[in-house]
């Protein structure tokens, strides 16, 4: 298998590609309708600015610089909550840019994932190894086998509670966020569906199906599924909490879904950090008894 880090330089290369292409789609380029003109304030050009420091990170990084991977790991972070957001909060954009920006969201959901597990592997090694994690020619030391692992005992990868918790948590706040959709009016014959605007809260449905699909996985203790749970959950919060001023909401119903599913969302975010670190439940196997003949 590759080096540990040629995933991640991959991705981050990937992810300085699609900057590119969400300028292009905004119109950002010499002659374009954004090009210095004024449109979405001029602040669709950072996105040039994020793939030139994104490439300059992707290359120190793969020169095996540990602090560079702590430093994409912190941008990966605000990528993850700046691309959806600027998808509508700067106005209308055509929906090939909107897919972009979520589609460069979900690429450093990937980035941050994997860059979490390459650091965090690399604190786990003896110091000669480290070296060999952070090399991009050498292979990644194998874990240890589960076959190692006391037969004795079993290891769900969740506790029951904690499953219970968040599976309950994430149904609430699925249900939250379609009761906003219809009550916004976006139900069939009613009010105009877009990506942009006032005509955008139909999103709530695709935010609630995203947390559903994530916590089916996430409940049965898949580690990746419950730290993208956590992202998403932290998402929806600042979501939640930030469209209602960007979007002039003032009425008292929209409002009050608008601050229960941000509580929600903090709420499955906590839940699902603290099934993490309280690990998985130590379970003795039962020993089946032979009865004599």
């Amino acid at each position: 298998m590759a080096g540990a880090l040629r995933p991640v330089v991959l991705l981050m290369l990937f992810a300085s590609l699609l900057f590119v292409i969400d300028g292009i789609f905004d119109g950002v380029y010499p002659g374009g309708p954004a090009w210095f003109t004024g449109r979405y304030d001029n602040l669709a050009e950072i996105a040039y600015v994020f793939a030139i420091l994104n490439t300059v990170v992707a290359l120190m990084v793969a020169r095996g610089s540990e602090r560079s991977l702590q430093s994409r790991i912190a941008l990966s972070v605000f990528f993850i909550i700046e691309r959806p957001l600027t998808a509508f909060v700067l106005g209308p954009k055509p929906i090939e840019s909107v897919v972009t920006h979520f589609a460069t969201a979900g690429v450093e959901l990937v980035i941050l994932v994997t860059a979490l597990r390459v650091w965090r592997l690399g604190h786990s090694l003896a110091a000669g190894d480290v070296d060999t994690l952070f090399s991009l020619e050498t292979s990644i030391p194998a874990p240890p086998s589960d076959e190692a692992a006391p037969s004795s005992l079993r290891r769900p990868a969740i506790t029951a509670r904690n499953a219970w918790l968040i599976g309950g948590i994430t149904l609430g706040l699925a249900i939250v966020l379609v009761a906003d959709g219809v009550f916004e009016g976006f139900v069939p014959g009613g009010r105009d569906w877009s990506a942009s605007g006032d005509d955008s809260g139909w999103l709530v449905y695709l935010f609630a199906a995203v947390a559903l699909i994530v916590a089916v996985r996430a409940v049965h203790g898949g580690r990746l599924a419950m730290r993208a749970l956590i992202v998403v959950a932290l998402l929806l919060f600042v979501e939640r909490s930030f469209s209602p001023f960007v979007l002039r909401e003032q009425d008292p119903v929209a409002l009050g879904l608008h601050a229960v599913a941000a509580f929600v969302s903090l709420a499955l975010a906590l839940a699902t950090a603290g099934a993490i670190r309280a690990g998985p439940a130590l379970e003795r196997a039962s020993v089946p008894s032979l009865e004599a003949a």
